[in-house]
Order: C-alpha cells, then sequence, then structure tokens
C-alpha cells in the first residue's frame, strides 16, 4: 500500500492510494472515486475487500483530500476539470494501465460517466453508486435541493449527514462533530462551492443521447432509502444505459460504501469478476 502524489501535464497533483500494485492479476486496476467533500478515505471499510484480488487505485478528486485545489479566477470547477485530471492521473500511475475499472460514488459517479463518455477506451467497466450525473433538476429530491452540501458549520454538517444516511450510528452528533473538523482543515470550502454551482446550473450533465452511447457494463448500485438521489434516478440511469443492471441495497441510503460496505463490495466484486 502506497500514497502516491502524481504529476499531471497541468503542473497538478492528484493524491492516491495505490494498492496491491505489485500483485499480478488479469483484471485491470479499479479506479474508485468519491463523493462531494470526501477523499480516499471514504474506502476504508471497502477497500480491503476490493484489494484481495487486483490493483486499486483510490483517488482524491482535484479540491479534495491531498490532490490540489487551484483557486483564482481562471479556475472552472466543474465536472470535466476533475474527469481530466483523473484521465491524466491515470496515465501519470507507475506501470501504466491500458484500461481500467472505474467505480464512482455520487460525485465520483458524475466524474465516471464524463470520463467513459469522452474516454470510452479507457474503461473497460463501470459501477456507478447512487450517482450524480444526470440533471440535477430531474434527478434529486425536491426536499434535498435545499441541503448544505458544502456545510459550513456544525449544524449544517449534522442535518446533511442526517439526511444522508440511513443509520443511528452514522447520524450521531459526535459523528456531525468529527466531520466537521476533518473537512474545516481541507480548507477547500471555496473550490466545493463552486463545483455545486456548476452542478445545480447542469454544466457536464449527462442527456439520454449520451447514456445511449455508452456500451460498456455497467453495474448501477443505489441505496433503497436514498433520500438525496431517490432509487426512482437509479432506476431512470438503468434505462438509458444499453448495458446496465441494477442492484437495490435495503435499508440503506445514499452511502453504500459506509452504510453496507460488505453488501456494496460483494455486489461490485462480483460483477467486476464475471
Amino acid at each position: 500500500m502506497k500514497f502516491r502524489r502524481l504529476a499531471l501535464p497541468t503542473g497538478l497533483h492528484v493524491g492516491c492510494l495505490d494498492v496491491g500494485a505489485s500483485r499480478p492479476s488479469g483484471a485491470p486496476p479499479l479506479v474508485l472515486l468519491h463523493g462531494i467533500g470526501a477523499d480516499h478515505g471514504e474506502w476504508a471499510l471497502t477497500l480491503p475487500l476490493f484489494a484481495r484480488g487486483r490493483r486499486v487505485v483510490a483517488m482524491d478528486l482535484l479540491g479534495h483530500g491531498r490532490s490540489d485545489k487551484p483557486a483564482g479566477p481562471g479556475v472552472e470547477y466543474r465536472i470535466r476539470l476533475l474527469a481530466d485530471a483523473v484521465v491524466d492521473a491515470i496515465e501519470a500511475l507507475p506501470d501504466r494501465p491500458e484500461r481500467v475499472d472505474l467505480l464512482g460514488h455520487s460525485l465520483g459517479g458524475a466524474v465516471a460517466l464524463d470520463v467513459v463518455r469522452r474516454y470510452p477506451r479507457l474503461v473497460r467497466r463501470l459501477v456507478l453508486v447512487d450517482t450524480a450525473g444526470q440533471p440535477v433538476e430531474e434527478t434529486i429530491d425536491v426536499l434535498a435541493a435545499s441541503l448544505p452540501f458544502v456545510p459550513g458549520s456544525y449544524a449544517d454538517a449534522r442535518r446533511l449527514l442526517a439526511t444522508s444516511v440511513n443509520s443511528r450510528f452514522l447520524g450521531h452528533p459526535l459523528v456531525a462533530l468529527a466531520a466537521t473538523l476533518y473537512k474545516g482543515r481541507r480548507k477547500n470550502r471555496p473550490q466545493l462551492m463552486k463545483l455545486v454551482a456548476s452542478m445545480a446550473a447542469g454544466e457536464d450533465a449527462v442527456k439520454p443521447r449520451d447514456l445511449a452511447r455508452l456500451p460498456h457494463e455497467t453495474l448501477v448500485v443505489w441505496g433503497d432509502r436514498d433520500r438525496i438521489f431517490p432509487l426512482a434516478a437509479g432506476q431512470r440511469l438503468v434505462r438509458g444505459l444499453p448495458n446496465a443492471r441494477l442492484e437495490v441495497l435495503p435499508r440503506c441510503g445514499h452511502v453504500p460504501p459506509t452504510e453496507r460496505p460488505v453488501a456494496f463490495a460483494r455486489r461490485a466484486i462480483a460483477f467486476l469478476d464475471a
């Protein structure tokens, strides 16, 4: 296991946790892309399961974690910027792979969709988990539209957490406090605010015609109690993709990798190894 800071042609750096790089395997590496405001730590409960038989690269998206957080009037924080950085980071990996399997959750799913839309030959199989990326006004829950997706206070963090997860433990006030302190140290609130505004404006959202052109084998995983993007959004996504199937996780909210890590990982691994 090694944490890397990958230098990109743009001069920026992307951080990633590279696990199992020395293990021979017939499967391509699995690249994990986290949700908004998180980092590679989102996969702490599932990474050991994914890494049993293959190389796994858990990236910090640009503006998150230990990746660079460029700022200034000339920087447009949008899905496309993050997706281009992911592609450049894959190409900068030691023992650069020709193809990867791509797994994205929420924001990471939107980034994964943009990668596979514009760089289709780079991706073998795709896993989308309670994903963003479709037009927000058509997929987000009406009550969730007003949530503080970039919380600026403990109260905001507690409200967002209480809505996102279907778990008494994860919804505990102490968990919200820990999340507030952790995210506050990242000092990336301005970048994330720009990113949320871009997504709300529909920039880089995938349309039905875009989905219809993606022939990749795709697994869509959704929590049946997701109150951010309801299950209907996942069903709509599967209908639009020509080669996709849906796995619904019972008693699960918006964050399956944390709420139901074993059940989620088993489904993803079975699909990737099939």
